[in-house]
């Protein structure tokens, strides 16, 4: 009860607060994130709002982890450039690919490619590689007609809701990623890595510390190892940053489980980073910590939601009808 009451005191403290030229509030059924920022007047550009409350952007970011601006109308995909141009650090390409992404716009692209019909996973982007954006943002150009929902979480609640045992040898054994890039299984290595030069892909490998082999001209199998949980570089609060469920095996449908024979023939799979299995009964257990603290709400046209990338991850929802999400990362 004392619990609730806080939140509810706390939730009705944050509607009341306003930024310069804006107001903040809550979703109704949400009352710790996303934090969602409305125009007091119409015609405010994102951007702008964003250039003169960088700060106070920063500091609501670190406290929520997202950020919904939702009012200001950021419905093409010039609209959204201009909002991301309203930041200092400079977009990511997406390098090191784990999924089919077009590009519309320099460094904006469509979020992931993947049938309508199926839930894609909670993750965060990029944990699984030597560099990562801190903040993705993502821009609702058209919403789904049902469903499409982008879930966001967490990754500090998650990392609480992870059983102690299973928690405590991720952090002493951290995780290791495996890949296996052929014709015909996941994203040919040429896309991956954004070249045909292997001797490009071999630097890339040497620098984050992968270890690679070569079997042909067309297929590349990789494993690294890498923490599972860090602490945020702002926060200093430990956050659960991986793609230890993502990637593994167990995480995929029966279905598609059973169309690998063995292993090494899945296009990624996880371990403990001293090469033991993460045991099915493990990963539901990471997979209910999510579910525990995911939060679901629909999209509307021209919304933007701004993520802290280690602080929150994000997954997509099944849908019906024409959906246009697009995405960029910085």
């Amino acid at each position: 009860m004392q619990d609730r009451l806080s939140k509810l005191l706390k939730t009705k403290a944050e509607s009341a607060t306003t930024g310069p030229r804006a107001t903040f509030s809550f979703l109704s059924d949400y009352p710790d994130f996303p934090l969602v920022v409305s125009p007091k007047t119409a015609g405010l550009i994102a951007g702008e709002w964003v250039k003169e409350n960088e700060e106070l952007v920063n500091q609501k970011l670190n406290e929520h982890g997202a950020l919904l601006l939702r009012g200001f109308h950021v419905d093409t995909v010039e609209k959204f450039q201009q909002f991301i141009g309203a930041f200092k650090a400079t977009p990511l390409q997406y390098r090191q690919r784990s999924s089919p992404r077009f590009e519309v716009a320099e460094n904006v692209y469509h979020s992931t490619t993947y049938p309508a019909d199926q839930h894609i996973n909670m993750h965060s982007e990029n944990s699984y590689a030597p560099q990562w954006a801190m903040r993705i943002t993502f821009c609702c150009i058209q919403p789904a007609e049902q469903q499409g929902e982008t879930p966001i979480a967490d990754n500090r609640k998650v990392l609480r809701l992870i059983d102690p045992i299973i928690r405590e040898k991720f952090q002493t054994k951290g995780v290791q990623y495996v890949r296996n890039m052929s014709a015909g299984i996941g994203l040919p290595w040429q896309e991956v890595f954004q070249t045909t030069d292997r001797q490009v892909v071999e630097e890339e490998c040497h620098n984050g510390g992968m270890a690679f082999r070569w079997a042909g001209a067309d297929s590349l199998s990789l494993s690294w190892e890498h923490q599972a949980i860090y602490d945020h570089p702002y926060t200093q609060e430990p956050v659960w940053f991986n793609h230890a469920f993502f990637f593994n095996k167990y995480a995929l449908p029966a279905e598609v489980q059973a169309s690998f024979a063995a292993d090494g023939e899945l296009p990624f799979h996880t371990r403990y980073g001293d090469g033991s299995e993460i045991s099915a009964a493990e990963i539901d257990n990471i997979r209910q910590a999510y579910e525990q603290a995911t939060v679901r709400f629909p999209w509307q046209k021209g919304d933007v939601l701004l993520l802290d990338n280690m602080l929150m991850s994000h997954g997509r929802s099944p849908y019906k009808g024409s959906r246009q999400i697009i995405v960029s990362m910085f």
